[in-house]
């Protein structure tokens, strides 16, 4: 992967760290004011805070944009949900390292462009104004309005959508390098379909990172009870599911002493969301679907070596000492003190390993807990399994060009240089938040965290499952009761790929080839 190039980024880093305060866990972005507004970065930062605050070393730009390319004061537009626009979007410098980077970069690409950025900001992020949210793309592009040049989709919504045939499809833009390591790799050969890709994701929003899967662990209760170096563990390739449920036993106290293991004791490990064993598809090299030669997909999940994961999978959910999961999501209003309970227990020392997205760490409180916290990528199957992968829960961020875009090579060229400056610069400052230490303070955990970032991938049958009917449900469902793995699979496969047929033959009736 990249994670040399990315090191030598990261040396760039700011020089300080400003205080950080910790959101609501389950309710980031509830505060964001409830107007629609449009914004531009053209404004210039105040000199006084520009000679008194941190600021980030220039470094050369690394895409291969054109030098002399200018749009001589043209505009271009991004739609993003407004409670979440922090991790896309800044209005201008306060003096919290990420926000600052983020305006930082904004600017600088206005300035070396040529040009205006703007964003539309609308509710858009929550269940009950989700389809409001995307009828209004919809329904701008039906009218010809050409406002907007991105729109910003839970990448998990954005399969469903782009089969109206309202979006542009990517892979024909001469100004988008896929190769470049500011994108999620692979996304032409993973989540392309009769290849095209209508949707990006990238650097250019700390969305998709925020929302890697990944596992919290208290150091302290490491060194309490004798656990060997996990960052040694994870670079040796020997984090594995069974070193998952040897710790969760090595680790767990029945402080009441009543035999079972919940609430009211300490706790090994502990699933925090039900979204989470989502993440463990990607992690354990288990696929839904294959892609073949001439890019169709075939649903392959059910092989011997799935049940074998699988297996493994419920053992350490369901039979595991220790071990603890919860049917909560940080999503749903009648689980999120369930959710914020087990975050809770986290920082009060109670539980040893908690499933986690990235952004959780400052969201749920973990930045401030008193004992020292570690990160861990979800685990590999086996020893024998080469790789690690990472994949994001897919309410992640991603970038849909409408086919009203007026110039659409200024808009990929806008993408593309965004989405550079801001690997070179926000995502130092995004790991120092979560460090709490400059990067280069703690380098142990920094690798642990450029394994994460360098190691994502996204997952076909995961991307696409609203638009297929529910895919993933095969997998999570067996999970509880692995005796019904064949069943499952045989009952399911046959309906979701006669969807799958249906769905292709929409997006090749309707969407821009």
């Amino acid at each position: 992967m990249h994670t040399n190039t990315f090191k030598r980024i990261l040396a760039l880093a700011l020089a300080g760290l400003m205080t950080v305060t910790a959101l609501a866990c389950g309710k980031s972005g509830d505060d964001t004011p409830d107007a629609t507004t449009t914004a531009s970065t053209t404004a210039t930062a105040d000199a006084t805070t520009a000679s008194t605050e941190t600021t980030v070393a220039t470094t050369k730009y690394i895409d291969d944009l054109p030098e002399d390319l200018r749009y001589d004061g043209k505009t271009v537009t991004f739609l993003y949900r407004e409670e979440i626009n922090s991790e896309f979007w800044a209005e201008g410098h306060t003096g919290d390292i990420a926000n600052d980077a983020i305006y930082e970069s904004l600017l600088e690409v206005e300035d070396r462009l040529g040009l205006d950025i703007q964003a539309v900001f609308r509710k858009g992020h929550t269940t009950d104004v989700r389809n409001e949210y995307m009828n209004h793309i919809d329904n701008q592009v039906l009218a010809g309005d050409s406002t907007y040049d991105w729109v910003d989709l839970m990448i998990g919504n954005a399969p469903k959508r782009m089969s109206s045939g309202n979006f542009i499809n990517l892979l024909n833009l001469e100004n988008i390098d896929l190769s470049k390591p500011w994108y999620i790799p692979n996304m032409e050969e993973t989540v392309s379909i009769l290849d095209r890709l209508y949707f990006v994701s990238g650097d250019s929003s700390l969305g998709y990172l925020k929302c890697a899967f990944c596992i919290y662990y208290n150091q302290d209760i490491a060194e309490k009870y004798n656990v060997e170096d996990l960052n040694a563990v994870v670079k040796s390739g020997k984090w594995t599911i069974e070193k998952v449920m040897q710790l969760a036993t090595q680790t767990c106290v029945d402080l009441n002493s009543d035999g079972a293991y919940n609430l009211d004791d300490q706790l090994g490990y502990v699933r925090h969301d039900n979204n989470h064993p989502r993440g463990f598809i990607a992690s354990t090299g288990m696929q839904l679907f294959t892609k073949h030669a001439d890019g169709s997909h075939e649903l392959i999940f059910g092989s011997d070596r799935d049940h074998s994961v699988c297996t493994a999978l419920s053992k350490l959910q369901n039979e595991t000492i220790g071990a603890y999961h919860t049917n909560a999501a940080n999503s749903s209003q009648s689980t999120i003190h369930i959710y914020n309970q087990m975050s809770q227990l986290f920082c009060s020392d109670r539980i040893f390993m908690i499933t986690a997205e990235v952004g959780d760490v400052v969201d749920c409180g973990y930045h401030a807990m008193e004992s020292t916290y570690g990160v861990l990528p979800y685990p590999k199957y086996d020893e024998a399994q080469e790789n690690y992968y990472t994949s994001s829960r897919n309410t992640h961020n991603a970038f849909l060009m409408p086919i009203t875009c007026a110039d659409p090579e200024m808009a990929a060229a806008v993408m593309e240089a965004l989405s550079a400056v801001k690997y070179q610069k926000v995502l130092p400052t995004f790991y120092e938040v979560v460090l709490k230490t400059k990067y280069s303070a703690d380098s142990e955990t920094a690798e642990i965290f450029d394994i994460i970032h360098d190691t994502m991938i996204l997952d076909f049958g995961y991307t696409y499952d609203e638009a297929l009917s529910n895919p993933v449900a095969i997998y999570t469902n067996v999970l509880n009761d692995i005796n019904t793995f064949s069943s499952a699979v045989k009952a399911k496969s046959r309906v979701i790929m006669n969807i799958y047929n249906k769905y292709i033959a929409t997006v090749e009736q309707k969407c821009q080839p």
